[in-house]
């Protein structure tokens, strides 16, 4: 199969993008006249042949750091990136190279590279970001596991939160990472209702865990990433999210929910807390404590599983090469594609 087939191929696994350059796609050596997402920019600095500056691009399918290397006109450079808004649009000629084994899209002014703002009819938003399908259906699912629950505080809690229309705008609009897995509107919902697909199979398997306990944690473990990420022209955290992060985000909103609930049993508190607190399994990714009850393992694993295996999945079907491997630095292990 040619390099340029191979394209086209999994270019096929990313809805709505088969007919523009993504930058899941691209390979050193592309040249590249497309949109983009500007996900942020540095000032303007000197180089050996005049002034460049360094910004990063996005689209539904992941992002790039970029650079423009402009000639000895300072004043002309810095008028360009002054005109460039992040989370704006730009229209970008160049060429993909590596640096420091990370690709990475170069404009030069001099081989004819162009940076511009985008026009309105040049791009449609959807190329820019993912969007899940199926969202009012898996929100009728998600919902309908309370009606499982039998503890009445718990049950109460789990409809004081899903119930409340203007969380659930911004839960189902939210996604549940910025390019890792499920970076797309409606991701974390799509990703929670696969956790708690996954421990509810798993509580078959293991009938003597609290069912109620394992289902509100699952249900309510990503809840802090409603107010974690900010959705324009692409992903990105808001400063809540960067400087407090998700787990500590979703401890106070479940704090605050549990407190309005009159006779909430502290010690389901206290283990349903552990459950957010530990999801992501160890200190060194993110989570306070560790799991310490089978429940909060439980949840973890789930959450981990659905992660690790989309973004397996998206990187061998996103993958262009001819060769049979890829390494992902991620992972720190090859990834098989045929």
């Amino acid at each position: 199969m040619s390099l340029a087939s191979l394209h086209r191929k999994r270019a096929q696994g990313v809805k709505g993008m088969a007919d523009r350059q993504v930058i899941s796609q691209l390979a050193a050596g592309d040249k590249v006249d497309s949109q983009f997402s500007l996900a942020y920019k540095k000032p303007v600095t000197e180089y050996k042949y005049g002034f460049m500056f360094e910004f990063r691009v996005a689209d539904r399918s992941g992002q790039m750091t970029a650079k423009y290397w402009g000639g000895q006109d300072r004043a002309h450079v810095e008028l360009l990136q002054g005109s460039l808004e992040r989370g704006g649009v730009v229209k970008i000629v160049g060429e993909v190279g590596e640096y420091r084994n990370q690709l990475e899209l170069s404009v030069s002014e001099k081989d004819g590279g162009l940076v511009r703002p985008a026009k309105p009819e040049e791009y449609d938003i959807s190329d820019l970001v993912a969007s899940v399908d199926n969202i009012p259906e898996m929100r009728d699912r998600l919902v309908g596991f309370i009606s499982d629950i039998e503890e009445p505080h718990l049950g109460r809690l789990l409809t004081d939160v899903f119930e409340d229309e203007g969380f659930m705008e911004s839960f189902c609009s939210a996604p549940a990472s910025i390019q890792l897995h499920s970076a797309a509107i409606g991701g974390l919902l799509q990703h929670t209702l696969n956790v708690v697909d996954v421990c509810a199979r798993m509580l078959q398997i293991q009938p003597g865990l609290d069912r109620d306990l394992v289902l509100a944690g699952a249900m309510l473990h990503d809840i802090g990433k409603t107010r974690s990420f900010l959705v324009t022209t692409n992903i990105n955290h808001t400063p809540e999210g960067n400087l407090l992060g998700h787990i500590m985000i979703g401890d106070e909103l479940l704090a605050k929910r549990i407190g309005s609930i009159d006779g909430f049993p502290p010690d389901i508190a206290l283990k349903l807390r552990h459950i957010l607190a530990s999801h992501h399994g160890k200190r060194d990714w993110g989570s306070p404590v560790e799991p310490m009850i089978p429940e909060a393992l439980l949840v973890h694993q789930a959450d981990d599983l659905d992660a690790k295996l989309k973004y397996m999945v998206a990187r061998r079907d996103e993958a262009v090469t001819e060769d049979d491997w890829i390494w992902d630095r991620r992972l720190s292990r090859l990834i098989y594609l045929r």
